[in-house]
């Protein structure tokens, strides 16, 4: 479905009810799926010509958010996410203002998060996972050519759809990454899950975010293979120091045939601390376990 992409504000007075508003409009609020700091989601229903489509509604209150939200990462989420299109990127349908409440009406994908899916059915085959990572690689791969990093990779963003796909979400702590003038831009906020953060983020030094979503890739590579965390975050002290001593924990492939010696590699190459010697986007697109023929087709997960 290629619906276009507008941010559409209403002003209604204060007796003005949303939903009779939003069912004029062709959608139907329904059930809470989730929920977040300064917003929830819910499963909604959009009119269209020749039937009803399940899509999903992240309604953001702004009269509950903080003033940096609203000023600094609301702006920036709504200019990226109307203007990004890509298969394994989340397509936002429409945005809607209603007096201070937006609603942003998206792809709704049926089967839940990754970490949800991990959680019930333990770490993805080998076969799986690559297929999985390489569409998140791609998605990466285009944000990052267009400037943009998301800076909250991690598995309960990362969403599976009814054809065995994976789409990318929540873009609320994204950004550009230069200025008008084409220099590069760092940055000093501390932005999505300590699980996932590199250790510039959590020593507190201003940070290329384009070089952290390459390290939340490899956490997230990491928990898809092995269902654990590469690091244990319950000490985030104790966290720092493991990461800096490259301490990854690659004892949890044990079940694993032995040769994965591209994958190790792989994972090392994304959870190295030495930011620049860390992976890029590039090289992990077109790196050699990516590019390993599949031997089973077949899902094992």
């Amino acid at each position: 479905m290629n619906v276009a992409k507008f941010f559409k504000k209403y002003k209604f007075s204060a007796e003005s009810n949303d939903s009779e508003i939003l069912q004029k409009m062709g959608y139907t609020i329904e059930k809470s799926i989730g929920e977040g700091t300064y917003s929830k989601v819910c499963l909604a229903t959009m009119s269209l010509r020749f039937g009803n489509e399940k899509v999903a509604c992240k309604i953001i209150n702004k009269k509950c958010a903080g003033q940096d939200f609203i000023k600094k990462f609301l702006p920036r989420e709504l200019k990226i996410i109307r203007y990004t299109t890509h298969p394994n990127i989340i397509t936002v349908h429409d945005i809607i203002e209603i007096n201070s409440t937006i609603y942003i009406f998206m792809d709704y994908c049926r089967n839940g998060d990754l970490l949800e899916y991990i959680k019930n059915h333990g770490p993805l085959c080998e076969d799986k996972a690559k297929r999985y990572f390489r569409q998140l690689t791609s998605a990466v791969q285009y944000l990052h050519a267009l400037e943009i990093a998301h800076r909250d990779l991690k598995c309960e963003n990362i969403f599976l759809t009814i054809n065995n796909s994976i789409k990318l979400g929540d873009f609320g702590f994204a950004r550009h990454c230069i200025d008008d003038l084409g220099e590069c831009i760092l940055s000093d906020t501390f932005c999505g899950s300590a699980a996932y953060a590199a250790p510039e983020i959590l020593q507190g030094i201003s940070y290329n975010p384009k070089m952290y979503d390459m390290w939340s890739l490899g956490c997230i590579l990491y928990i898809m293979l092995t269902a654990s965390m590469p690091f244990d975050d319950t000490n985030i002290k104790r966290m720092l120091k493991s990461q800096l001593n490259r301490s990854l924990c690659i004892a949890a492939f044990k079940y694993w045939k032995k040769n994965c010696h591209h994958l190790k590699s792989l994972l090392a190459y994304l959870l190295e601390p030495n930011v620049m010697q860390r992976a890029t986007i590039d090289e992990v697109v077109n790196c050699s376990w990516l590019k390993e023929s599949s031997k089973n087709n077949k899902d094992n997960a």
